[in-house]
């Protein structure tokens, strides 16, 4: 991310749950998409779908899923790169399958939200299968394309009949903070009524057994006319040691596009007050894992029109925040001081 620091007559400090990293103007990649329909095999034939960006000190790995004719079932791809720009595909796809029949993920996987402890690679996926239910299931690899599935899997199971995740638990982020995994993952109910997906959230300290909040953290809107009145979920979020940054697919109308919101402590969130910050009129936009390569911030979003593809926009830039702290109260202006883009 490009900034510069301006030092003004009356200082402001931009500290706390700051915007600074919010990155919330995006250009789309003038060569997307990256990746369409069929790029490694039948098995992806209706195209990939972009589950979640990881560095392990040295190499770019992205998961995806591919959907085969007609759209399902689905299993897990991989691609790595070296800067974030060029991808490969691996040449073991799909890396990651459903399972056999009967099994609790044998009809199609879907979210991924994976971490890299500097010796594995810890995914935590959905699976639907019999019942018509989807859940979270575990698994681990040394180099993200051979994967063992946790033995007692699934992990995380649907909430409670009534409940905003009664039906769908689909995982997209996940945050080792101290001795704390913290995920948070979209949560959905479509049976009766509207199909309606929140954003929800929880913990582990094992990353096995999990304790979820029992109401969601961020909701569609109140508002029938507002862009995310349907849905509000598939949060894919990063904490940078102050503030949680959260992108997130938001739907009306079935219409899908994608937001911004910012949290100080990955409870209560705020949502970026011009969302959507990626919206397409002639085509739904969603599932948008964020990283930065070191200069600037990339994201990888899922588009679909008469197809699904993985294309690529990029931002430098991020709205002013100003957020005081010491010497505010008091009148003291003379430690005050801003950054801006």
């Amino acid at each position: 991310m490009r900034m510069k620091q301006v030092v003004v007559v009356f200082s402001i400090i931009v500290c706390g749950a700051g915007m600074v990293m919010g990155q919330t103007e995006w250009v789309d990649d003038p060569e997307n998409p990256l990746f369409g329909p069929g790029n490694t095999g039948p098995w992806d034939a209706s195209g990939p779908w972009a589950r979640a960006v990881v560095f392990d000190g040295s190499m770019y790995h992205l998961w995806f899923t591919g959907s085969s004719q007609g759209g399902a079932p689905t299993d897990m791809g991989h691609a790595t790169s070296t800067d974030g720009v060029e991808w490969t595909l691996d040449p073991g796809n799909p890396v990651l399958i459903r399972g056999g029949s009967g099994e609790w993920d044998s009809n199609r996987l879907d979210g991924a939200a994976v971490i890299h402890d500097g010796m594995l690679f810890h995914m935590w996926y959905s699976g639907w299968g019999t019942g018509g239910y989807e859940r979270v299931g575990y698994a681990t690899s040394p180099d993200g394309t051979f994967w063992t599935k946790h033995t007692g899997n699934p992990v995380m199971d649907v909430g409670a009949a009534g409940t905003f995740d009664d039906e769908l638990v689909r995982p997209t982020a996940v945050v080792l903070d101290g001795g704390t995994y913290k995920m948070w993952y979209g949560g959905c109910h479509y049976s009766t009524g509207p199909f309606v997906c929140h954003a929800g959230y929880a913990e582990s300290s094992d990353g096995i057994t999990w304790s979820k909040r029992q109401d969601p953290v961020l909701s569609p809107s109140d508002d029938p006319t507002a862009w995310d009145f349907e849905i509000a979920a598939n949060p894919y979020v990063i904490f940078d040691g102050a503030t949680y940054h959260m992108w997130f697919s938001g739907a009306s109308a079935n219409h899908w596009s994608i937001g911004y919101a910012f949290s100080s402590d990955g409870i209560e969130w705020t949502k970026y007050s011009d969302n959507p910050v990626v919206s397409k009129a002639s085509e739904d936009t969603f599932h948008s894992p964020v990283f930065n390569d070191g200069t600037i911030w990339r994201m990888l979003y899922t588009n679909a029109g008469s197809e699904y593809q993985i294309s690529q926009a990029t931002s430098d830039c991020c709205p002013v925040a100003v957020i005081f702290s010491d010497g505010f109260e008091n009148g003291d202006t003379s430690e005050w001081s801003a950054v801006v883009p």
